[in-house]
C-alpha cells in the first residue's frame, strides 16, 4: 500500500487532505506537534469525518497512524513515503522544512531512486514553492541536485471550510467539514506518476489561484463588509439580505468577466457555475462565519493585488465597468470595527488624509475616475442611502 506522510492533523488535515488520501488508497501517517492528538490518533488508528450539508453525513477514516512532528520517527517516515502533504498554516512551514531537510537527506542515502512529491495544502498563494525554498536553504549542493531530479514540489490551491465543531463533533478526533472541496495541483512540477481522485491537475495554477481569491474570498469579503454596515452578524445573514446577495453576485460576475479576458483557460460559463456554488456555500446553515472574522484586516484585503482591487484591475483592463466591485471596496473602507486594529488604521487614514488619499496609500490606486466612483459609493454608504449597487 502507498504511504502518505501528512503534516498537520487538525480539522483540515483529517477532514480534507487525510480523507482524500485514504480514499485514494494511501496509508496516511499524520505528523503533528500536539502530543495528546498524536497519542489519540496512534491509539485509535481511525477517526470520523462529519460532513455538513442539507443532510449530515458521518464517515469513518480507518488505517491511519501518527507520529510527533520533528521526532526521529517522523524523519524516518520520509525515507519510504510515496507522497508528502501539509496543512499546518503558512507560518509553520519553517518547522516542516527542518524535518524535511533531514528526512529527505536520509532518503537520498537509503532510497535514492524513487520519486516523491511534496504538496503544501495551505490557504496561501504558492505555499509549496515557499516550502521548497525553505528546504533548499537547509541542505547542501549535493542534496539539492538530488532533490531536483527526484522530489517534486507542485504548488496547489485548496478550498474547504471546516466549521465550528460544537454541536456536531462527538468524539475527540471527529473532524467537521462542509461537503464542497477543491484541490488543484500544478502538474508540470510533479515528479513521476501522481494520480489523486478528487484533485484536479492543471497546467498553470495561476488562473485558479486568482479564481478562488476573487470569486470566493472577494465575494466573502463583499458580503462581510456590506453585512457589517447593514447590521448583520454572519455572512449567512448578510446573504439573506436581497441587496447584499445581489451585490455579491454582481461582484463575482464582474470578476469573472475580468478573469476570462485575462486567462483563456477559464470560461465564463464555468466561472458562473463556480460562483453559484460559492454563493450556495455561503448560505449553508451549518457554517457560521461572523462578518467580523471574514472582514478582519481590511488593510491587507484592500491591497492592490488582493481580493477586491485585484479583480477591479482585471475588469478595467478588459474595458468593462465594475460598479459592484466599487461598492464592495467602499464598504471595506467603511468598515470601522473598533475591535479590529487594521480597520482603525484605515479609519485614521481617511480622517487625516481623506478617502482619495487613503485609497492611494492602501491600494496604490490613483486613477481619478475609479477613485471618484469609490468615493461616491463611500459617501452613499456613510449617508445611509445605499440600497444596492449603483449603475
Amino acid at each position: 500500500m502507498k504511504k502518505a506522510l501528512h503534516f498537520g492533523a487538525g480539522n483540515i488535515g483529517r477532514g480534507f487532505i487525510g480523507m482524500v488520501l485514504c480514499d485514494n488508497g494511501y496509508h496516511v501517517v499524520f505528523a503533528d506537534v500536539v502530543p495528546s492528538l498524536v497519542e489519540q490518533l496512534a491509539a485509535a488508528g481511525s477517526y470520523r469525518v462529519i460532513t455538513l450539508d442539507t443532510e449530515i453525513e458521518t464517515k469513518e477514516v480507518a488505517g491511519v497512524r501518527a507520529v510527533l512532528l520533528g521526532s526521529q520517527a517522523c524523519r524516518e517516515e520520509l525515507v519510504d513515503a510515496d507522497l508528502v502533504t501539509t496543512a499546518v498554516g503558512l507560518g509553520n512551514l519553517v518547522h516542516v522544512a527542518d524535518v524535511l531537510a533531514d528526512g529527505l537527506q536520509r532518503r537520498m542515502q537509503r532510497n535514492p531512486e524513487t520519486m516523491l512529491n511534496v504538496i503544501a495544502c495551505e490557504n496561501a498563494i504558492r505555499a509549496t514553492s515557499t516550502l521548497r525554498d525553505l528546504v533548499y536553504e537547509r541542505v547542501d549542493h549535493e542534496v539539492r541536485t538530488w532533490l531536483d531530479g527526484h522530489v517534486g514540489f507542485p504548488d496547489a490551491a485548496v478550498d474547504r471550510i471546516a466549521p465550528n465543531r460544537d454541536g456536531y463533533a462527538v468524539e475527540p478526533l471527529d473532524a467537521v467539514v462542509e461537503r464542497y472541496f477543491e484541490w488543484d495541483i500544478e502538474q508540470p512540477a510533479v515528479r513521476g506518476e501522481l494520480a489523486l481522485s478528487g484533485a484536479t491537475f492543471v497546467r498553470d495554477l495561476g488562473p485558479y489561484l486568482e479564481r478562488k481569491l476573487y470569486l470566493v474570498n472577494g465575494a466573502h469579503a463583499a458580503a462581510a463588509y456590506a453585512g457589517y454596515r447593514r447590521g448583520h452578524q454572519t455572512v449567512r445573514e448578510a446573504m439573506q439580505d436581497p441587496a447584499i446577495a445581489q451585490l455579491v453576485a454582481d461582484v463575482q460576475e464582474e470578476a469573472a468577466q475580468g478573469l476570462t479576458s485575462a486567462y483563456p483557460d477559464l470560461t465564463l460559463s464555468g466561472l458562473r457555475q463556480y460562483a453559484n456554488t460559492v454563493r450556495t456555500r455561503f448560505l449553508n446553515p451549518h457554517v457560521v462565519d461572523h462578518v467580523d472574522r471574514v472582514g478582519r484586516d481590511p488593510l491587507r484585503k484592500l491591497a492592490a493585488s488582493d481580493r477586491l482591487f485585484g479583480p477591479l484591475r482585471l475588469t478595467m483592463a478588459a474595458g468593462r465597468k465594475a460598479p459592484a466591485l466599487t461598492s464592495a471596496i467602499a464598504f471595506a473602507l467603511s468598515y470601522d470595527n473598533e475591535q479590529d486594529e487594521s480597520a482603525q488604521k484605515v479609519q485614521q487614514m481617511i480622517q487625516e488624509h481623506g478617502v482619495s488619499q487613503a485609497i492611494a496609500q492602501i491600494a496604490g490606486c490613483t486613477d481619478e475616475t475609479v477613485v471618484a466612483s469609490i468615493v461616491r459609493e463611500y459617501e452613499r454608504i456613510q449617508g445611509g442611502i445605499w440600497n444596492g449597487t449603483a449603475s
